[in-house]
């Protein structure tokens, strides 16, 4: 699995005047008065002997002496550092696309099908037998994969820690049904795995005791924004029967949760990214979510591991259940499993109850919606010469314009994990190209030859910008991580004070993240989504199928016309965008 690890480039860090390019990054987002002031800050951070310089000079100096890419340090801080809810701001959730199981599945079988491959998975990860992953004969970096897998985010005052447990022989999940939960084994004494049948068996043994939600909610607490998550579980863990009741989740490989069905598939998106927080746990590196109508979805926690290496493995564990779907389980009267015993004060309670409620209102400031868009897919936009991830932003930046009569910064995140912990970069879509295409084509005064000369400009500056930022030499992780050091070195480097640059407009405007962004492209995978990042803003995961694009749509409920509006106006502008591309305009 990592045997790629040692001739994999470290990441570059890129020389000081690459950040000349925050100039043409900010450009159409700012008004002439907020470009020439931003325009003077950087020029003023770049001079000679200035603080970049000093920042720079650090920053190469810490680089030297880490075994791993410069940023993951500070990238991993970051997430750790967070203090807000989890749900929905820092975890991420995937539904997957069940209309090619047969309906010979139940709840047991399809949930025991699910856990015997991603142990199969476990296995292989902890016996370093997984096979190393390219991207068009590049190799990939493979460490994130030791970090997913038996993993949870421990709450703790002013910032996390993040913990992944050693490989043991015997090995165990736990199941949430009715917001209680249970222990179960998924390998003997040996080390065996369990089979299918008794696995389904142990899990149709949970349903069917039937045992009503006994008020513990516990899940509750991964809910809570960190500071008061890690207070509420100290205090839990004080009683050494919740202790090692919490520490047969924290060891457990991965979460199985058993919930409801669902009326719709906005409830559904609801309940994946969001749920009413009772039959879930956070903090915990993969819950995987099973309705009782056979919705498939998963909800990770972000801090170990990007989303690519998560996605890898379930669709690998989907296409074995696809393609063995027919082999009969045998369903038998068993054990039960484990239930998890908690002595919970009437003070703890309280205070769950509490935390309950205002989940509650989160929740209800959370909108979410979906297109699915079936007219094409990539297959359509190659055959057009055009890059199938190009051709969605620009679309999305004709869709933002129409619907808001302007363009704001959108954030879209761009794999690194050919570089040795390369984690993610940020590209910015809304570039001066896209900015003048978007502005034309609503303009009702466009030609045709000026049109199709726009939108190719607006393609390739799009694919420039993702590519230079591939070979490492976007700016925005390099910005994030020199204000970083200013922090923690600021003034041993003899910087004073903040860096004017970090207080422009410009740098403002660029990481106001009005449109956060993030696309996949795995067929199993129908919809993809997370939270809103600012008050105004919009999550939009995407995914962009062969034959069709989905797309997933997160915002805060105040802005749930604007947002239904933004999806419609989307669904627009890729049928515009095909028709010019084709040349029928």
């Amino acid at each position: 699995m990592l045997r790629n690890q040692e001739i994999l480039p470290r990441l570059p860090i890129p020389p000081l005047n690459n950040l000349f390019e925050f100039i043409n990054w900010i450009k159409p987002i700012t008004d002439n008065q907020e470009f020439q002031t931003s325009q003077e800050a950087l020029n003023q951070f770049l001079m000679p002997n200035g603080d970049g310089q000093k920042l720079q000079k650090k920053l190469i100096e810490i680089s030297e002496k880490q075994n791993t890419s410069w940023l993951e340090p500070f990238w991993n801080d970051m997430y750790l550092s967070y203090r807000e809810q989890l749900v929905c701001n820092m975890n991420y959730c995937a539904i997957l696309d069940n209309t090619k199981l047969t309906s010979q599945h139940t709840v047991s079988t399809l949930g025991a099908k699910i856990i015997y491959e991603m142990m199969h998975a476990y296995l292989k990860v902890s016996s370093k037998s997984l096979s190393p992953e390219y991207v068009k004969d590049q190799p990939q970096c493979m460490d994130p994969y030791n970090h997913i897998f038996k993993s949870v985010r421990l709450p703790l005052l002013k910032k996390d820690s993040y913990k992944t447990y050693p490989f043991t022989k015997q090995n165990h999940i736990v199941v949430f049904y009715n917001n209680n939960i249970f222990k179960l084994e998924t390998s003997d004494l040996d080390g065996k795995l369990i089979s299918i049948d008794l696995l389904a068996s142990k899990i149709q043994s949970i349903m069917d005791e039937n045992i009503q939600d006994r008020g513990n909610d516990i899940g509750i607490l991964t809910t809570a924004n960190r500071d008061n998550a890690s207070k509420l579980y100290r205090a839990i863990e004080k009683d050494k029967t919740n202790q090692n009741s919490l520490d047969i989740i924290n060891t457990a490989v991965f979460v199985l949760c058993i919930d409801p069905a669902t009326k719709d598939l906005k409830d559904l998106q609801k309940m994946i990214l969001l749920s009413d927080g009772k039959n879930r746990y956070f903090d915990k590196n993969c819950q995987i979510i099973i309705s009782k109508d056979l919705n498939i979805a998963f909800n990770n926690e972000h801090t170990g591991a990007d989303a690519i290496p998560w996605f890898n493995v379930i669709n690998e564990v989907f296409n074995k259940i696809l393609k063995e779907q027919d082999k009969t389980i045998h369903v038998v009267e068993t054990s039960l499993p484990e239930e998890l015993k908690w002595n919970l004060s009437s003070d703890i309670k309280s205070r769950l109850k509490d935390q309950c409620n205002q989940h509650q209102k989160f929740v209800d400031n959370i909108f979410v919606d979906h297109v699915k868009f079936d007219d094409f897919g990539k297959n359509y936009i190659k055959n057009l010469k055009m890059s199938p991830d190009a051709f969605f932003h620009i679309a999305l930046q004709i869709a933002q314009y129409k619907t808001f009569g302007k363009l704001r910064s959108t954030y879209e995140s761009v794999s690194m994990r050919h570089f040795k912990n390369g984690r993610t970069e940020c590209a910015r879509p809304v570039n001066e190209h896209v900015s003048k295409f978007a502005i034309e084509v609503l303009s009702q005064n466009y030609s045709k030859e000026r049109l199709k000369e726009f939108l190719m400009n607006a393609q390739n500056a799009h694919v420039d910008r993702i590519r230079k930022c591939q070979k490492g030499f976007g700016i925005e992780r390099h910005l994030f991580v020199l204000y970083k050091i200013y922090e923690k070195y600021g003034k041993k480097l003899g910087i004073h004070n903040k860096p004017k640059l970090y207080d422009s407009s410009g740098y403002k405007l660029l990481t106001y993240n009005f449109m956060s962004t993030s696309g996949v492209g795995f067929e199993n995978i129908s919809l993809f989504g997370f939270g809103p990042v600012v008050e105004e803003g919009y999550g939009i995961g995407y995914v962009i199928h062969e034959e069709r694009i989905n797309v997933f749509l997160s915002t805060k409920t105040k802005n749930k016309d604007k947002g239904t509006e933004l999806l419609n106006n989307l669904k627009y502008a890729l049928l515009l965008l095909k028709d010019m591309a084709s040349c029928k305009i």
